[in-house]
């Protein structure tokens, strides 16, 4: 870019040469990361479409980036039935139960109505959909071959059965999983026939099919959660491709194939996932050959991943799409920053492009819109990096004065995104504006206190969309902040039936979000997935890897 080097370009500019000395900091190593392809894409939806969310996963090829002769392996099919494949992530794939969806989608345990496919909405456990002209009655036709591990046949009783038990309030890590979220204003939901259910809103819900996909509808046996509160007591029983069959808390989780699947089966009969928080552990775990690949969001760095495999051709890596976004999110509590100015003065002062190419190693693209680019409804915007019109915006809000400022992030965000290195980096940054940055690392618990308590002025996040609809999102972080304008698009979205004219309404918000500053979107993030090459077809998803394409090589 032909741009003045100024204070923060020169801040990046040391911090490239500083990359040389033995001792480097952990901002330095953050900047080490080293370029590996990356893409994305939407499309529309089809809800109309015959195939499913499993039939497809098992025919998918592998990822982008997988050398020709991996993808040309011989896969060991007697192996596959006798040895597990470990592999190993930054927290426990089973949440238990205490949590609503017990285990993450990336199990391949249970399964949903609707699929979010990066950005095309396909049918899974529901074959295909239909709604009156007002989208006020919505009838879903089931599958009538899915099966739960325990033998109990999916129909529309045990579709009922699930939606009742989202009534109870219970919570979850990964989203909240409500009526109230997924079938927003129900008036009555009815069995139609045996694999046939029916949906009546007293409000218009033109979303519905994306509202449901992925967490949006998880479906499990009705013989594994209490009717009562609906908490799963004892391991969670899914329709999908693989089922669990031991699991130790905050240590490991044994998956084993489905047989009686639906679609077509997994290749390898046993998984085991286990959950190692540390980066070093789970990179040494690999190495040693303990685990043969690491899965997640923040599995392993981008720098550490590159490096292990220009060094140790056993190795291998793939980076695919993801639906996370790093922001700078404000509390407008804050006096300062409840003033537009100083929160457009903080979103010229990021140099997105910088920090995309010396942090992130050039891996990442700068981030202007609110929605990620795997979104259907996701924004094309392109902001400017403007210091001198950033410092100007801040006096006039400042004045002569200097402001104390408390950025807080999770740690593990922290760790698994190389977010203290862009924290430290944006401290130089906002101190010529006129405004100390003291960044406080907290762990998860502390993190939801101090949001819900409003002690903090802005944090540093990483965060995505669960479910194809961004509407309740929209709700949680920006309705009734104030911005009359957001209130009345978030309102009017789901009321608009036609796909491309509610695409408009959420473009408006994009672009109102953006105008008015609400928060500071950074980079579109990637997952970075790595494997041993005895196992191939090592693919990575939206969450986690494909479970059912892996195999081991002859």
């Amino acid at each position: 870019k032909d741009r003045p080097r100024g204070k923060t370009i020169q801040y990046l500019h040391n911090l490239e040469e500083n990359m040389k000395k033995k001792h480097a900091s952990l901002l330095l190593a953050a900047a080490m990361a080293a370029s590996v392809i990356s893409g994305c894409g939407s499309s529309a939806n089809n809800s109309t479409a015959e195939t499913t969310k499993a039939e497809g996963a098992a025919a998918e090829t592998t990822a982008a980036g997988e050398t020709e002769a991996t993808a040309e392996a011989v896969e060991d099919t007697e192996k596959n039935e006798t040895d597990e494949v470990v592999i190993a992530t930054p927290r426990d794939a089973v949440q238990g139960s205490g949590d609503a969806y017990y285990c993450w989608e990336g199990a391949y345990v249970w399964e949903a109505l609707t699929a979010n496919n990066g950005g095309v909405i396909d049918p899974w456990l529901a074959k295909s959909w239909e709604h009156n002209d007002d989208c006020t009655e919505w009838t879903f036709n089931l599958r009538d071959d899915a099966y739960f591990t325990d033998g109990v046949q999916f129909n529309a009783d045990v579709c009922l059965k699930n939606i009742e038990r989202w009534g109870h309030g219970i919570t979850s890590t990964y989203t909240t999983l409500s009526i109230e979220k997924s079938l927003p204003n129900l008036d009555k939901m009815e069995k139609v026939d045996d694999f046939t259910v029916k949906f009546t809103f007293t409000q218009p819900i033109t979303t519905l099919e994306y509202v449901l996909s992925d967490y949006g509808s998880p479906m499990y046996s009705p013989n594994c959660f209490d009717e009562e509160t609906g908490v799963i007591s004892d391991y969670a029983i899914g329709t999908g491709p693989y089922k669990i069959v031991d699991h130790v808390e905050s240590e490991y989780v044994t998956l084993e194939r489905n047989d009686n699947y639906y679609g077509e089966n997994g290749k390898v009969k046993t998984f085991k996932i286990r959950c190692i928080p540390d980066a070093e552990t789970r990179v040494s775990a690999l190495k040693s050959g303990e685990v043969m690949g690491l899965a997640d969001n923040g599995a392993i760095t981008m720098d550490a991943a590159k490096n292990l495999c220009d060094t140790d051709s056993n190795f291998e890596m793939d980076s695919t799409p993801s639906h996370m976004t790093e922001y700078i999110m404000f509390n407008d509590k804050n006096e300062y920053l409840a003033d537009k100015r100083m929160r457009e003065a903080f979103n010229l002062a990021t140099d997105r492009d910088s920090i995309c190419s010396v942090i992130y190693g050039g891996l990442l693209q700068p981030a202007y819109s609110f929605l990620s680019t795997q979104s259907t409804f996701h924004l094309d915007i392109q902001g400017t990096y403007d210091m001198e019109k950033a410092k100007s915006l801040a006096k006039e809000v400042l004045g002569d004065k200097t402001a104390d400022m408390t950025m807080i992030i999770r740690s593990s965000t922290a760790s698994d995104y190389n977010c203290k290195a862009v924290a430290e980096y944006l401290k130089q940054v906002y101190a010529e504006l006129g405004v100390n940055i003291n960044i406080e690392i907290v762990d998860s618990s502390l993190y939801k206190e101090r949001q819900q308590e409003g002690t903090y002025d802005m944090t540093l996040t990483v965060f995505g969309i669960n479910n194809a609809d961004p509407t309740s999102t929209f709700k949680q972080y920006f309705a009734s902040e104030g911005n009359e304008k957001i209130d009345e698009l978030v309102a009017k979205a789901p009321t608009i039936a036609d796909v491309s004219e509610r695409s408009k309404i959420y473009d408006e918000i994009q672009q109102e979000l953006f105008d008015d500053s609400a928060c500071v979107p950074i980079c579109y993030q990637i997952n970075v997935n790595i494997h041993n090459k005895a196992i191939t077809h090592y693919a990575g998803k939206t969450f986690g890897v494909g479970l059912p394409t892996i195999s081991w090589v002859k």
